[in-house]
């Protein structure tokens, strides 16, 4: 009987589970070292993205702006901030990393995503004269 193709791949699969399944494949050094697990890890995001933020606030903000549609802008770019930030939210809820304990920490990080969103559009905006003529 000929060699048939798809029971070489069967064996060449059975040999891949078993290696896969086997307890031993970890090393030592992996097994003795201790897990480091971080406790405040959405409140670190959530600090860390507002320290940013206020710093693109003050250099956006410390000279004065342009007096012309000056709210018109500043609504414009609050809404691209916004949009920009629930497609993050929209790409971390499918990827299944927006879940959280409390809901402090679902408000702190959403509302510290969205001000660091707005804050770069801004900072963008005002600083790169590519807008202004």
């Amino acid at each position: 009987m000929p060699f048939d193709f798809f029971d070489g791949l069967g064996i060449i699969g059975d040999l891949v589970d078993f290696l896969g399944s086997s307890s031993d494949s970890t090393s030592f050094y992996e097994k003795d070292k201790p897990k480091k697990k971080v406790k405040y890890y959405v409140e670190w995001w959530s600090g860390s993205l507002l320290l940013i933020s206020s710093i693109l606030f003050f250099l956006v903000f410390k000279d004065p702006l342009p007096i012309e549609n000056f709210l018109q802008t500043l609504l414009v770019c609050i809404l691209i901030g916004c949009v920009i930030s629930f497609v993050i939210f929209f790409a971390l809820y499918h990827l299944g990393l927006y879940y959280f304990k409390s809901l402090f920490k679902l408000l702190l990080l959403s509302c510290s995503v969205i001000v660091f969103s707005v804050a770069v559009i801004l900072c963008v905006y005002y600083r790169s004269n590519l807008f202004f003529t």
